[in-house]
C-alpha cells in the first residue's frame, strides 16, 4: 500500500521542517494558559476552590479552538497538493508505484497526523495542570474535549487536501480552504435562515402552511451540516444534555431562544443526536477528498 510510503514521508518532511514542533509549542501555550489562568490565579485561591472547572474552561476554550484548529489545519494543508505540482516534484512522485489515490490518501494522512498529534501533546499538557484542581469524571471529559478538536483538525485537513487537489495552483486553493472556512464561520447561519424563510414564503403562497415545529427542525438540521457547528455542540454535549447543547445553537452565551426550546419539544430526534452528528462532521472529511480525488485524476500535471 504506498499510501502509507507518502504518508510516512510527508510526516517525516514535517518533522524536518520543525512544523511539528512549532504547532506542538502552540498548542501547549493556547490550550494550558486558561487552565493555568483559571486554575492558579490568585483572585481563586488556587486548585482546591475549583470544583467543576475543567467545564468551565472547556466551555470558553471551545470557542478558541474552533477559530485557531481549523486555520492552522488549513495553513498546513491547502498547498500539499499544488506545491508538489507547481514545483514538479508530482510527476517524480507518480513515476514511482504511487497512483493520484495513493498520493491524495498520503497526504490527508500526513497532513493529519502533523495537526492533531500536536492539538494532543498540547491538550496532554493541559490536564497536568486541569487533574490537581478536579475530579477523576471532569478530566475524562477533557481528553474526549481533546479528541473532539484533534477530529476538528483533521476535518479541515481533509477539506483543504480535497480542495488542493482540485485547484490549479495555491492560490486557487487558499482562496478555497479560505472561502470554506469563512462560509462555515460567517455564512453559514446567515444563508441557512434565509434559505429556510425563503422555502417557508414560496409554500405559503402556494397555499402550504409550514409549522413553526419544522422549521427549527430544518433550521437546526442545517446549522449542524457545519463541521464547525457539529464540533461545538459536540462539545456542549459533554457536560449538558444533548437537547440542551442543541438549544444553545439558537442562544447566545447560555441563554436559549425560547421559541425554538418550544419548538423542539421535550426529546430530539436521532437524527439530531450526538451519533448523527458525528457523522455529518466526518462527511466534510470524506465527501471533499472524493470529489479533490476525481478532479485530481483527470487533471494535466
Amino acid at each position: 500500500m504506498t499510501w502509507q510510503a507518502v504518508a510516512r514521508k510527508d510526516f517525516e518532511d514535517a518533522i524536518r521542517s520543525r512544523w511539528l514542533w512549532g504547532l506542538s509549542v502552540v498548542f501547549i501555550l493556547v490550550f494550558s494558559f486558561p487552565a493555568f489562568v483559571r486554575l492558579y490565579s490568585g483572585d481563586l485561591g488556587g486548585p482546591q476552590n475549583n470544583a467543576g472547572i475543567v467545564q468551565l474552561v472547556i466551555f470558553f476554550m471551545k470557542e478558541a479552538t474552533a477559530i485557531v484548529v481549523p486555520l492552522t489545519a488549513i495553513v498546513v494543508a491547502y498547498a500539499s497538493i499544488t506545491r508538489e505540482r507547481g514545483s514538479g516534484t508530482m510527476k517524480l512522485l507518480l513515476s514511482l508505484p504511487h497512483s493520484r489515490a495513493d498520493v491524495v490518501a498520503g497526504k490527508l494522512l500526513g497532513r493529519s497526523a502533523v495537526i492533531a498529534i500536536p492539538v494532543l501533546i498540547g491538550f496532554l499538557v493541559s490536564i497536568v495542570l486541569l487533574v490537581p484542581g478536579s475530579s477523576a469524571p471532569d478530566w475524562l471529559t477533557y481528553v474526549q474535549f481533546a479528541f473532539l478538536t484533534a477530529m476538528l483538525g483533521v476535518v479541515f485537513v481533509g477539506v483543504s487536501v480535497g480542495i488542493s487537489a482540485a485547484a490549479n495552483g495555491d492560490r486557487q486553493a487558499i482562496l478555497g480552504s479560505g472561502g470554506a472556512f469563512a462560509l462555515f464561520w460567517f455564512g453559514w447561519d446567515f444563508l441557512s435562515n434565509r434559505l429556510v424563510d425563503g422555502t417557508i414564503t414560496i409554500l405559503g403562497d402556494l397555499g402550504v402552511d409550514v409549522a413553526t415545529a419544522t422549521r427549527y427542525e430544518v433550521v437546526l438540521f442545517l446549522k449542524l451540516l457545519n463541521p464547525i457547528q457539529s464540533y461545538k455542540t459536540l462539545v456542549d454535549s459533554l457536560f449538558m444534555p444533548a437537547l440542551r447543547a442543541r438549544l444553545q445553537m439558537f442562544g447566545f452565551f447560555l441563554g436559549v431562544d425560547p421559541r425554538a426550546q418550544e419548538a423542539l419539544g421535550p426529546s430530539l430526534s436521532p437524527i439530531y443526536g450526538d451519533a448523527f452528528v458525528v457523522v455529518y462532521m466526518l462527511a466534510w472529511l470524506a465527501i471533499p477528498i472524493a470529489l479533490g480525488l476525481v478532479a485530481f485524476r483527470s487533471a494535466d500535471l
